[in-house]
């Protein structure tokens, strides 16, 4: 059975509208205007679970059990952590509150087109990373995660409240007879994730003779609109580049410094060069890093896939991801967006997000599970 990304996006919107209800809930709870800045099923390995939930000042974890059966893990940092708390006079009672309000606002919308209802247990703190991953949706390594961004006006703070389907409920929920949609299958697309990232990795280290970590990689399937949300409003400098062949797609190879030219101090020994030389050479890394994974793609398909001469972008995050939502807004409404993230020492974090064609789902999967199937082999 193949992928059906319109049964994917079925689930996503499902997802989306949760989120802004969470988000609704509380803002109903602390007066403070909340909204939900993104939303998206994700597909990670398991393994990296917690890395992908990032850094957490306070982890809350919430059963529940019913029509979908599994369990949200919020991830609150410290400014979100608080505010709240400051809100609403109770200390440290405060966080399992907001996380059993957000939990109850997201799971009444699943529940709503079903004849059961979803009944939530009481919040546990999660002190044990290795938790993180305890009952969530896995097949063959790979973690089903429907997550919502949360925040509040007039602070900085974020909470991420991830919802972490257990697999035998999320499997009866989401095969419906008329609903075109295999787990196993979408499960092989976090393949494509792995094997891009560390042939990213791999041509970065290279490149530059600086040690590569591959921090962590996943698969999106993001409603268009919120496509310029999967990156902050950090600076980045990189290049993009559109791919043809059997799978099209527009990839952006984009860096993130934590110091003003450590990106040309990396590649070129000089954190002053000129800014055209500068250019230069991240268009050019980019070029071979992208080649690089892009080559492996067309090798599972043994076919040849062309790219692009490089435009070199210098923006923010949220923005340069702005313009890939627009080309693709009128094709699709959801889109598969697969992520790699790698740190080069300690001032550089090099983000990759590829964006293949939404008409070109089905040569996605063919991908997929060739590479899912050359690991089957390999292990």
């Amino acid at each position: 059975m193949r992928v059906d990304l319109d049964a994917v996006a079925s689930f996503s919107r499902t997802g989306d509208e949760g989120g802004q209800r969470a988000a609704d809930s509380l803002e109903t709870l602390t007066g403070i205007p909340a909204n939900c800045q993104l939303t998206r099923t994700a597909l990670v390995d398991a393994d990296g679970l917690s890395v992908f939930l990032g850094d957490s000042w306070e982890r809350i974890s919430v059963e529940f059990d019913g029509a979908l059966t599994g369990r949200a893990v919020l991830s609150f940092d410290e400014a979100f952590a608080n505010h709240v708390e400051d809100e609403l006079g109770v200390g440290a009672a405060a966080l399992p509150e907001v996380a059993n309000i957000l939990t109850s606002g997201f799971v009444d919308v699943w529940a709503a087109d079903d004849e059961d209802t979803i009944e939530i247990e009481p919040p546990d703190r999660l002190e044990d990373e290795h938790r993180v991953v305890q009952d969530a949706a896995v097949i063959d390594d790979c973690a089903f995660v429907f997550e919502s961004q949360i925040v509040l006006s007039s602070t900085q703070g974020t909470c991420r409240f991830a919802v972490l389907p257990d697999v035998e409920s999320f499997g009866s929920y989401v095969t419906e007879p008329d609903a075109e949609f295999a787990l196993s299958d979408l499960a092989n697309h976090i393949q494509v994730a792995s094997v891009s990232a560390e042939a990213v990795s791999s041509h970065l280290e290279m490149m530059t003779g600086t040690d590569a970590t591959l921090v962590e990689s996943h698969v999106d399937f993001v409603p268009v609109e919120r496509v310029p949300s999967l990156l902050d409003d950090a600076a980045y400098e990189g290049a993009i580049f559109e791919s043809e062949g059997v799978v099209d797609s527009v990839i952006a190879i984009l860096f993130d410094e934590t110091e003003p030219g450590a990106v040309a101090e990396l590649l070129l020994g000089d954190a002053d060069a000129g800014a055209e030389m500068a250019e230069s050479a991240v268009s050019e890394l980019g070029n071979i890093t992208a080649s690089g994974f892009i080559d492996q793609w067309a090798n599972a398909l043994d076919t040849t896939i062309d790219i692009s001469t490089p435009s070199h972008v210098r923006d923010a995050g949220r923005a340069v991801l702005d313009t890939v939502a627009a080309a693709y807004g009128e094709r699709a409404d959801t889109i598969a967006v697969v992520n790699a993230t790698i740190t080069l020492g300690p001032d550089v974090t090099c983000r990759v997000c590829t964006f293949p064609s939404p008409e070109d789902a089905d040569q996605l999967a063919d991908i997929a599970d060739n590479l899912a199937a050359d690991a089957s082999e390999e292990s």
